[in-house]
This record gives C-alpha cells, structure tokens and sequence, in this order.
C-alpha cells in the first residue's frame, strides 16, 4: 500500500485509521511527522499509538475522530492512506487533497473480498485501477446493519456453472460489485464438496446450494429483490465482456457518488 502511495519528500499525507501507529511512523519516518495527520476513532487506541510512536522519537498530529470527515483543518493534503475497509469512499478525502494527489484505500463493496484501489484526484474527481485483494475492518459507520429475514421463500434452480462461483475470480467479483452495488455475498465450498452461495441486501435473500456433482442448484429468495435472478444476470454480463480480469476494471469517485468502470472511466458497468 505504501508503494502504491508512494509519498515523496515534502507531501503532506493524510492516514485514516491510525490502530497502533505502526504505518504513522512508517511515513513520518520517511517524511518527518510534522507532514502526517492520522485519524483514528477509539480514544484509547488513539492514545496507544501516540504512547507508541513517542517511545521511537515520533511525533505525527494523531486526531481522534471519524476518518471518514478527514481532518479539514490541516489539508490540502497530497496522499492519503486509508487503513480501514470502506464500502464507500468517502468524497470529503477527495475534496481534501490536492489536484493530483492519490488516495490508496481497501475498497470493501461486500461481495467475497476486497481490492486494494489507487485514486488519482483531477477535476474534481478520483479515479484508479485496482491492484489486488485484500482484506481490513470495515470503518464503524459503514458496517451495515443486517434486517430480519421475512416472507415466504421463492424457490427455484440455478442455470450458473458453479465453477465460475467456487473460483471466484477476481474479475468477476469486481463486475458483480459494480452491477450490484451494495450486495454483500459470497461463495463457499463445503468439506463434501457442496458450494453454497448466498447475496443479501437489506431484507432480501437469495442461497443457492449446489451439489457436489455440479448439477443444478436448488435456489431460494426471501425479500422484494430477485438476488439470485440479479446475480446470475451480472455473471452473464461479465462473460459476455470476455471474462475480464482486475486489471481492466477501475473505480471512480465524484460528488454524486461512485461506480467501477471497465477499461475507462467513461466505460461504467451501470448507465
């Protein structure tokens, strides 16, 4: 991630989720900690982690706060590095850096893993490919609350090849993160060999379990969306652009929001 960052003499960086200090004085080792700002939110590891950095001689502004406002007072900032989770990236941190800045974050939409994504700040936007998986708590405000599950289920089978599931590949992951924004999910393989995949949003559900031999699944959805009918349209879509892998799909951020892209930001998966 710090590669990726790539801090240069001079920049000021901006690290939301500071946990023990360990990547605050990585930085202000390199840059010196009068150039470092890092947010975290628990008071107490706040307190841990300047105790820790003070020990070596480092002496980086750690503000306890919610990393996702940033920290206002001391940007422009020219690199941000974000050491939590986010589902959405927040557009404060884009409105905090500088022209030209990058901002290097674990992108964690909800379906199977998280990307690691590079944004470069122009026009007003961020924009950047991804550059492997990669996993890290989500931020605390965008843990999503999990509603009841209710209604009669619907039952079905499942036309997917189940090898497309079970490999979960990571391009197909990014195309069934931006066709399905905010559907968490994912795909697992029993000791026996039975994969279950299951996707949720909100109140709605969708499990589809297929048998060891591969034969079609028996699928059940709960809840006012199709999940499973959606899901199986997304890896239609992605097949039908080749299979790409991660390295043709990107991220963009803006004030109205964000979306992945395939190839080009002016290329997004949803119109």
């Amino acid at each position: 991630m710090l590669d990726l960052l790539a801090p240069d003499e001079g920049d000021a960086v901006l690290e939301i989720g500071t946990g023990t200090g360990w990547t605050a004085g990585l930085i202000s080792a390199r840059l010196g900690a009068g150039h470092v700002v890092s947010v975290e939110i628990d008071p107490a590891m706040a307190a841990q982690a300047r105790a820790n950095l003070e020990a070596l001689g480092l002496t980086p502004h750690v503000v306890v706060g919610d990393g996702a406002l940033g920290h206002p007072e001391s940007a422009p900032y020219d690199r941000v590095h974000v050491s939590c989770g986010v589902r959405t990236v927040p557009y404060t941190w884009v409105e905090q850096a500088r022209p030209g800045g990058v901002i290097v974050l674990p992108w964690m939409p909800g379906w199977q893993t998280g990307h690691l994504v590079r944004l470069r700040i122009e026009d007003g936007a961020a924009s950047g490919r991804f550059h492997g998986t990669s996993g890290f708590m989500l931020m605390r405000s965008q843990r999503p609350a999990e509603d009841p599950i209710t209604g009669a289920p619907r039952t079905g089978t499942s036309t997917l090849d189940p090898s497309e599931l079970s490999a979960a590949p990571e391009g197909l992951s990014l195309a069934i993160a931006g066709l399905l924004p905010d559907v968490q999910g994912h795909a697992v393989t029993g000791p026996d060999g039975t994969l279950r995949v299951a996707a949720r949003w909100n109140d709605s559900h969708a499990l589809a379990v297929f048998p060891p031999d591969g034969t079609g699944a028996l699928v059940e959805q709960r809840g006012p969306r199709d999940l499973w009918d959606e899901l199986e349209a997304a890896v239609q879509h992605w097949n039908k652009w080749g299979r790409p892998g991660p390295e043709r799909f990107g991220l963009s951020v803006t004030r109205q929001g964000q979306y992945v892209w395939l190839d080009s930001p002016s290329s997004p998966l949803r119109k």
